[in-house]
């Protein structure tokens, strides 16, 4: 109840805001950079629906020290979007993804849109909860690098898809700020966070709640401040309970609550780009667990990108080569020195339009175990990824 009393007063101090200093340029920025409604393909089509999508594969050799070695191609991602903006005011969007050559298929999104006001939008289904920026543009063509980072993996879970219903909207309190927010209310993550997970707490174990397991919803809520189209910095949060406590009305246990905190980060100048992440969980773990479950887990990246060369070629006019660094770091129990991986990738990616890339990774990864225990790992990835 509390958290749809916050959800409710929340809708309702932005909904009474008045924007103010709006211009053209402002109104058409995208949502998110990336997002849900900045796809190449629905700029491209005409008609009442839309449909596109992007395809990824890559080759790995990878080495873990004193291990094995292992090298594979494969089809990582091949998803399917579909848009059709049914009336001025209401919107469909859907996403569906094949991964594992078709081994694995999932809604990915699935939403329903209708603007109530220029700084409002009731949003309804199947959602990229706005837990970090990363989780809600996610791409393969649009980023740098070959693999997701893995606070975007691990801590937040990306993909993360929840079934809920909330606002969204954005205010324009002065040329050229703007404030985005989404509030919603969603079914939350599962037990598998800790029934699931033999080597501790894991929060990706969790995902995938499609029927809410304790009738009780979670609350996600992310607000974005952007001084100019270049910068855009913003915190979320994603709280509520995990585990069912109650049988036919009988209490069998406490409820117990998982909180994830993100801050996210993004920069550009000129031909320079920053973007980072920074999430931190809070888990209310069982007491007889006896310490193998961890309560406190946090992550980061940081991601430099830079547009070395334009215009290779003159048939490709548009064509780049970018050179990209980023480390990223995870945590999994922050009490204990050990359970944790650091992870460097050095990447060289060319692009011969704005929505294929070819990337080229080396990564270097530190995995160590509950005992503090190092072990590294080596890879050299190439990936081909492309809208369509």
């Amino acid at each position: 109840m509390r958290r749809l009393t916050a959800a409710f007063l929340f809708v309702v101090l932005f909904g009474n805001l008045v924007a103010v200093g709006q211009d053209t340029t402002m109104i058409d920025r995208p949502f998110v950079t990336g997002g849900i409604y900045d796809k190449p393909y629905i700029t491209r089509l005409r008609g009442r629906a839309s449909i596109g999508g992007y395809a990824e594969t890559a080759f790995r050799f990878e080495r873990e020290a004193g291990f094995k070695n292992e090298m594979s191609f494969g089809v990582e991602r091949f998803n399917l979007f579909a848009f059709a903006p049914v009336s001025d005011r209401v919107r469909l969007a859907a996403e569906l993804e094949f991964e594992e050559g078709g081994g694995e298929i999932n809604l990915e999104l699935a939403i329903i849109d209708f603007e109530l006001h220029p700084a409002m939008t009731f949003r309804g289904g199947i959602l990229l909860s706005p837990l970090g920026r990363f989780n809600l543009a996610h791409d393969s063509p649009a980023n740098e690098v070959n693999d997701r980072p893995l606070v975007s993996t691990e801590i937040i879970p990306a993909t993360l898809s929840e079934p809920g219903m909330g606002f969204l909207g954005s205010i324009h309190p002065a040329a050229p700020w703007r404030v985005t927010y989404e509030a919603y209310l969603v079914n939350g993550f599962h037990g598998g966070i800790i029934n699931d997970s033999p080597n501790g707490t894991r929060i990706a174990a969790g995902k995938a709640n499609f029927e809410d397991n304790n009738a009780h919803p979670s609350l996600v809520v992310r607000v974005a401040l952007s001084p100019s189209p270049q910068f855009e910095a913003g915190i979320s949060t994603h709280t509520g309970p995990y585990n069912e406590w109650t049988t036919e009305g009988l209490a069998t246990d406490e409820q117990r609550d998982v909180i994830i905190v993100a801050v996210d980060l993004e920069g550009q100048w000129n031909h320079l780009r920053l973007l980072g992440e920074y999430a931190h969980a809070s888990i209310e773990v069982p007491g007889e667990s006896g310490g193998v479950f961890a309560d406190e887990q946090s992550g980061y990246y940081v991601q430099l990108s830079y547009r070395v060369v334009y215009g290779v070629w003159a048939v490709l006019p548009r064509s780049h080569f970018t050179a990209v660094v980023r480390f990223g770091s995870v945590d999994w129990n922050t009490e204990i020195d050990g359970d944790d991986q650091r992870r460097l990738t050095l990447s060289t990616n060319f692009r011969p339009t704005d929505d294929t890339v070819f990337k080229l990774d080396y990564q270097y990864n530190w995995v160590t175990d509950g005992f503090n225990n190092e072990v590294t790992q080596a890879a050299i990835i190439f990936g081909l990824a492309s809208y369509f």
